[in-house]
């Protein structure tokens, strides 16, 4: 025999004689919690006084801050073991011949176990390798009967050793757990893929694949990661120790182990798993959360989507509820949207086959064919206003179509209105709306200002009503949620229109509607300062109170047109008719006018009482915004 000098050879040897001593101690401290005969519990407390006894002279001897043992030592050591291990020995010999004869046969193999281990233990061989090690708990008194655990688990057990793993899966199963065991590193992997475990307790020193290895590939595995991993091991080293919980392990617990702060590691660990379970769980619903608005977004969401995150009671759950809710009413509106725009679409189809409304009778002052502005290829003539002609034509350096708009020359005689007009136009450019005709630029030809715009092949809601009279309920809903968004973008950059009406609301074959003229409505108004006082520039019958009386306009202006043009759309009527701009004042101030009921039998009072509001004759009457009447629109049929 030869002295050890490294501290890796005094750490094995303190692991090879300790692991005996986890077998007496655990057997021996688990028996007691059973066995009820004075003979049998006194040999079961002296063979465990003995093992501790042979624990604490290891311990003493083989301490962890030595680095070296000498050849003296160990031969002192070995001989100190001897009295307790012979005290195991003549213990356990009664327990296995009793005075009665008989003996429980599981009783007796587990007796039998506890005095092999005490065999083995002066028979161990001093190390000629180093490994790790770990630290080590013991207890003064044994444990009192195991109590079942709040919450049972599935555990798997790891260790080469099969009495090792018989005594902690007993014990386990005691305290109500579920436990599965593997005598390998190999085969626990192999459990774990193809098992749900809730714990791992582990081994370090295994012949095939150690606990290190085998705990490094559960953590690097996303599907294994979140498992918790005690370490169990009779190395009790702190660089062990360390590395066991760098690589990821929950806890680490020395052989031979107290059973006490066995259970109470176990169940921190589950509690943790339990919560961490309850993380995932969350996470993977918040999931589920974006995904529906993922789905609302590209409008493939089912109602009932979220049932199982709306069954939560918490915020989230919540959350789910009320997004489910919104999301419905969202797929509700689009619906009934689509179901608009169809009905609208399919009064433009009908308008087209009817008979159109002739070419203007007066001769266009731009011929197709000509070369405008030396860049503008005219095409035809699509229309005339008040405020000008409007030509189709060839943009030659962009090779596009465009809208051109010849505007009056009476009307920009004045430097100043035309300074304002311009101001009014880039304004108007700012407007980006897919329900807005898109104005690119104001110029000067030959004495000649004009507007290039989009060009939207289509027909004017004047040209539809014309056409057929009065329109179905949806396709004037239709008409009418499309102009609010096109108000609502046009406001909120400070742009107000000042002549909405049927003449400048364009449907294109789709059912979309573009508004058109926004910025040139303030030029009729700047040239209205310099004419006779009295007189009226614009379309009169969707002209609000406050704009006819030359008072301060603001976006409920745009409203009250808006209003007389979904009367008109529901109707096939004017809600004020008079033959002269004063008449149809008068009117405006002293008269109601009669609800679209009264000439529409399809319309709902909701609807009714939404255009008359809108009809209000003091902008406070009104809707206060574009926007509030795109919301009020949304829940009327």
């Amino acid at each position: 025999m030869t002295g050890l000098t490294t501290p890796e050879s005094v750490a094995e040897l303190r692991h090879e004689l300790r692991t005996p001593l986890n077998l007496i101690i655990g057997y021996c401290e688990m028996l007691l919690e059973d066995v009820t005969e004075p003979d049998q519990r006194s040999g079961l407390e002296a063979s465990l006084e003995g093992g501790r006894d042979v624990l604490t002279r290891v311990n003493t001897t083989l301490a962890p801050a030595r680095s070296e043992i000498s050849e003296a030592e160990i031969a002192a050591l070995y001989d100190s073991l001897r009295e307790p291990q012979g005290r195991i020995l003549e213990a356990t010999s009664t327990l296995l011949t009793p005075s009665s004869g008989t003996i429980d046969p599981q009783f007796e193999r587990d007796v039998r176990r506890i005095r092999a281990a005490a065999e083995r233990l002066l028979t161990i061989e001093l190390p000629t390798t180093a490994p790790g090690s770990h630290p080590i708990h013991t207890r003064e008194h044994p444990s009192a009967p195991e109590a079942k655990a709040e919450h049972p688990a599935h555990i798997l057990v790891v260790d080469d050793q099969e009495d090792n793993r018989a005594v902690l899966e007993r014990r386990l199963r005691r305290q109500g757990h579920t436990v599965t065991s593997a005598g390998g590193g190999r085969s626990a992997l192999d459990l774990v893929g193809r098992e749900r475990f809730d714990l791992v307790l582990l081994d370090v020193m295994m012949p095939d694949l150690d606990g290190f290895e085998v705990l490094h590939r559960l953590k690097q595995d996303p599907t294994t990661r979140d498992i918790p991993v005690i370490m169990i091991s009779a190395l009790d080293d702190i660089g062990s120790v360390v590395r066991c919980i760098e690589h990821g392990a929950e806890d680490h617990l020395s052989k031979p182990f107290d059973p006490v702060i066995l259970r109470a590691r176990i169940s921190a660990s589950l509690d943790k798993k339990r919560l961490r379970d309850v993380e995932l769980q969350y996470l993977a619903e918040v999931g589920r959360v974006i995904e529906a608005a993922t789905a609302v977004e590209s409008g493939t969401y089912a109602s009932g989507s979220l049932t199982q995150v709306a069954g939560r009671d918490d915020e989230l759950g919540r959350l789910a509820r009320v997004f489910d809710g919104m999301a419905n009413q969202v797929k509700a509106r689009e619906a009934r949207l689509t179901e608009q725009v169809d009905a609208l679409r399919d009064e433009i189809n009908k308008a087209k086959h009817a008979t159109r409304r002739t070419a203007p009778s007066t001769v266009p002052n731009l011929p197709a064919g000509e070369l405008f502005a030396g860049r503008f290829e005219i095409l035809e003539e699509v229309g005339q206003g008040g405020m000008g002609i409007v030509y189709r034509a060839l943009d030659r350096q962009l090779g596009e179509q465009v809208g051109i708009k010849t505007l009056h020359s009476e009307l920009l005689m004045n430097e100043s209105v035309v300074e304002r007009f311009k101001t009014e136009i880039r304004l108007a450019r700012h407007i980006s709306d897919k329900h807005v005709v898109r104005t690119h630029d104001i110029g000067e030809w030959e004495g000649v200002y004009f507007l290039t715009m989009e060009y939207v092949e289509g027909l004017t809601v004047r040209e539809l009503l014309d056409t057929r009279g009065q329109l179905d309920v949806a396709a004037t809903l239709a008409i009418a949620t499309q102009l609010a968004q096109s108000l609502t973008a046009a406001h909120g950059q400070g742009v107000i229109h000042r002549d909405i009406k049927p003449q400048n609301l364009l449907l294109d074959g789709s059912g979309v509607l573009k508004v058109m003229d926004f910025g040139i409505a303030r030029l009729a108004d700047a040239q209205s300062n310099l004419t006779e006082v009295g007189m009226i520039i614009g379309t009169p019958a969707y002209m609000a109170p406050e704009q006819m009386l030359g008072e301060t306009v603001d976006e409920r202006t745009d409203l009250y047109a808006a209003g007389v043009v979904l009367y008109e759309c529901l109707t096939g009527r004017l809600p004020y008719q008079a033959d002269s701009p004063i008449m149809l004042v008068a009117k405006q101030l002293r008269e109601e006018p009669q609800p679209p009921t009264a000439f529409n039998p399809d319309v709902t009072p909701a609807l009714s009482a939404l255009v008359l509001r809108l009809l209000g004759k003091a902008p406070g009457d009104r809707p206060a915004s574009a926007a509030e009447l795109a919301t009020l629109l949304g829940k009327v049929h």
